[in-house]
């Protein structure tokens, strides 16, 4: 087994008991490439000469998700459906709550397979259906390169914190994940919903979903995310350190939504990098140390991270609080903002870039945030907002890279500046900074071309 210590076992009063299969409830990890549960459950199956059965719950009251959510969603899996079915494993897909479905699975199982989740309410989700199993039940970490206790064992104040902690245990999980095959292969019949098409499937099952528009650029699943991993090492790779900053090239990868919903593993990104043989040093950052904190962040915060009183840094909150009285030169209401109808046609195009695209560029995320702190009454207000359209609008919203990102236009993960007004020592970004670094006038026009093609498909 590849990474035994990402496995570990969560009810010890039970064994493997009399049942017709191994059971996995997947979640959060929505591939079969470099899947450790999956590899884990198979091995599971294989050890007892029985079938697997691979079980996803759609959610649907899952917290902030909307249409653009659930249909990228579901287009990844439905491309599981004809994957399972090719490797003779019963994928079985329900609509519900875990706690109920998951339950009335297990009852034919032998033992119950579950992929990690991080945030508060993944975690809330797993407790819950765990209290109601009378199964042997196992955990598996697979969406992170290092499982997240032994990144680093606390919340950690900055990247040069957890930096030296990953790098140096980096190596020793490298090994990728076997690609194995059931030997035991009959199917098992047991009830299961079907994606013929997904507009069908969201008509007929999830018609009271928040009708955000789907993405107009982003096609969700494992086989389109493994196509765009090969087509951004063999064009934007080895140019990526230069290009990444300047939302006038589009130079990062836009794997993100992939990540978010384990339709890529982080594994199988880093080995294909790896393999190009090009230097890849500031992609790996960000893949790797910086997405790793991110999730540290949301791990060990838990329900604090959306309380910037206990979140922040002192120094952080308290300069935001000293300046909350500063007078502002422009105040917008959260429709204004959501329509990206400011005076600045650079934020604008960065509202717009999300709200049309499920996605904006990383430098452009940055001065989204800070502007929206300059442009509403308090911080908190403005945490607020910024939370709601990242939610609402990115397909990877409501991810620990977004709240991480958010966070730190506020000083998380970051240090102490100058003082000037509004922003105290908190880092600030201006118009002229990014006319002086970008093409920034190319970068509006990218988006205005993105919305008029946006209006032709109506």
């Amino acid at each position: 087994m590849n990474g035994e210590d990402r496995i570990s076992k969560n009810n010890n009063l039970f064994t493997a008991s009399e049942g017709d299969y191994v059971l996995y409830w997947m979640q959060s990890a929505q591939r079969i490439r470099d899947n450790h549960a999956l590899e884990f459950a198979i091995r599971m199956a294989n050890k007892y000469n029985c079938p697997l059965v691979v079980t996803f719950i759609i959610m649907p009251n899952f917290p902030n998700a909307n249409l653009r959510h659930f249909t990228f969603m579901l287009q990844g899996i439905q491309q599981l459906q004809e994957a399972f079915k090719a490797k003779d494993i019963s994928f079985i897909l329900r609509l519900g709550e875990p706690a109920s479905e998951i339950v009335a699975l297990s009852q034919h199982a032998k033992l119950v397979v579950f992929d990690g989740g991080y945030s508060v309410y993944e975690h809330e989700i797993r407790q819950e259906v765990l209290q109601h199993l009378t199964k042997e039940v196992y955990t598996v970490e697979t969406n992170l390169m290092i499982p997240i206790e032994r990144a680093y064992s606390k919340e950690a104040y900055a990247a040069y914190a957890i930096r030296p902690s990953i790098m140096k245990q980096l190596e020793s999980y490298l090994e990728q994940v076997e690609d194995l095959d059931v030997k035991c292969k009959s199917i098992v019949a047991l009830k299961s919903l079907k994606i013929q098409t997904v507009e069908r499937f969201i008509a007929l099952h999830l018609p009271k979903l928040d009708p955000v528009k789907p993405s107009t650029i982003f096609y969700g699943g494992e086989r389109e995310g493994l196509h765009r991993l090969q087509v951004f090492i063999k064009e934007g790779l080895a140019n990526y350190e230069q290009n990444q900053s300047d939302p006038s090239l589009q130079g990062s990868s836009k794997l993100s939504p992939y990540l978010h919903f384990g339709q890529l593993s982080p594994l199988t990104i880093v080995r294909a990098v790896i393999a190009s043989g090009i230097d890849a040093k500031a992609y790996l950052e960000q893949l790797i140390v910086r997405r790793e904190l991110a999730y540290n962040y949301i791990y060990y915060g838990g329900v604090h991270v959306f309380d910037l009183s206990k979140t922040l840094p002192n120094w952080a909150f308290e300069t935001l609080k000293t300046h909350q009285i500063d007078e502002r030169p422009y105040l917008y209401d959260l429709e204004t903002l959501e329509m990206g109808r400011t005076h600045d046609p650079y934020w604008n195009a960065a509202q717009k870039e999300m709200t049309l695209s499920g996605h904006m560029h990383n430098t452009m995320r940055m001065y989204w945030g800070k502007k929206v702190i300059e442009w509403t009454t308090c911080p908190e207000l403005a945490y607020a907002w910024l939370c709601y359209l990242n939610d609402k609008y990115e397909i990877d919203g409501r991810d620990p890279n977004g709240y991480a990102g958010i966070a730190w236009c506020f000083g998380k993960h970051d240090r102490a500046w100058k003082e000037r007004a509004i922003f105290g020592k908190c880092r600030f970004m201006n118009a002229a900074g990014l006319e002086r670094k970008y093409a920034i006038q190319k970068y509006v026009k990218y988006v205005e071309e993105l919305e008029g093609a946006c209006i032709e498909k109506k």
